[in-house]
């Protein structure tokens, strides 16, 4: 491993059998820490290539739990560390959309913002534990179902002590959206940087996806903004686009981030809850935003504008599908809580 390691800090690639070994070795706990960290910082600094990162992702897919899945099912997992505590709204959409479509979302709890998808639903009311045996009849029931990332995945616990010992971001960042157990083959995938997108893009299509939209948006979120660009990659069926979009191209105003953020689960929660009811306009508009990007993906609109109005009906309905969701394995009552302080 040692040859690797050198490989890499002379700013060499691995080749695809070499990035296999090293993830399949990490993964089962074979390798010092040390050398786990030297080898995940001299990948950042060299730069991770799509080959090595499709590698990784092979080797973490074969040690993750699996759950059966749907052909024509989605997922809106981002890759996180944006550090901007918005709104949870990769989760809002989740709920609303999958009205029209059915959602596996994967998810974790919170490492950079101040709650994650896991945190979210959760506060909703939601039992995140839901076992593999457990999420065929949840989707035929609801067409919806959440993959709890620590759940599904049980040998990251051999690499999430050094990841929070060195705190910086490594290849393991951007792994989540491209690992969910139910090996969905349309996403849109939030992206922390700009500036990771094209190696992304490549990736999935190594990957054979059959389509993804990889977003990023003004300042810096790895969703699409209405407070600023939205740089937008899409691989369809082997072919890549590039596009940008500002809020003028939804139908939408632009809005200040700071009105967007939340300082804990349960605000996110509430005000998600608040905007469905017309209360809170500005995270309506970048709920609605984030939900005619998934219109996009499974081809239910033809443009983002289209999206955006049809998400205006699919966001009112958001309190009907959570509680359908809820209820099926779940807390009612703590979402009913949450409606109260909502509405109030």
């Amino acid at each position: 491993m040692s040859s690797e390691l050198r490989k890499l800090v002379e700013k060499r690639d691995l080749t695809s059998d070499e990035a296999f070994y090293i993830a399949s070795s990490i993964m089962k706990g074979e390798l010092p820490d040390a050398l786990v960290a030297g080898i995940l910082i001299a990948l950042r600094m060299k730069g991770e290539t799509p080959d090595e990162i499709a590698s990784f992702v092979r080797s973490m897919r074969s040690f993750m739990i699996k759950a059966e899945g749907s052909p024509n099912s989605i997922d809106t997992a981002g890759t996180g560390g944006d550090g901007m505590n918005t709104v949870n709204v990769s989760t809002a959409s989740a709920i609303a959309v999958s009205s029209v479509v059915p959602v596996f979302k994967h998810g974790n709890r919170a490492v950079s913002s101040s709650s994650g998808s896991a945190d979210v639903l959760e506060a909703f009311g939601y039992d995140i534990n839901v076992k593999p045996e457990e999420v065929s009849p949840l989707v035929r029931k609801t067409n919806f179902v959440f993959l709890f990332a620590q759940l599904y995945h049980p040998a990251m616990r051999n690499v999430a002590p050094i990841r929070k010992t060195l705190g910086v971001r490594t290849l393991f960042n951007v792994l989540g959206p491209f690992t969910n157990p139910a090996s969905v083959k349309r996403q849109v995938i939030g992206v922390f940087s700009k500036d990771y997108m094209n190696v992304l893009i490549e990736t999935a299509k190594i990957l054979n996806y059959e389509k993804i939209i990889l977003v990023h948006g003004e300042p810096g979120i790895d969703e699409v903004s209405v407070s600023g660009k939205t740089f937008v990659k899409i691989l369809d069926h082997g072919k890549v686009l590039s596009e940008e979009f500002v809020p003028e191209d939804f139908g939408a105003s632009i809005i200040d981030l700071n009105k967007l953020r939340t300082s804990s689960a349960e605000e996110s929660a509430i005000r998600i809850l608040r905007s469905s009811l017309g209360k809170d306009r500005e995270v309506s508009s970048f709920i609605r935003a984030n939900i005619a990007m998934d219109l996009l993906l499974i081809e239910k609109v033809k443009n983002l504008r289209d999206g955006y109005e049809m998400a205006d009906s699919l966001l009112s309905e958001l309190p009907s599908r959570a509680k359908q969701i809820i209820s099926s394995h779940g807390n009612e009552r703590k979402l009913q809580e949450l409606l109260d302080k909502a509405r109030g």
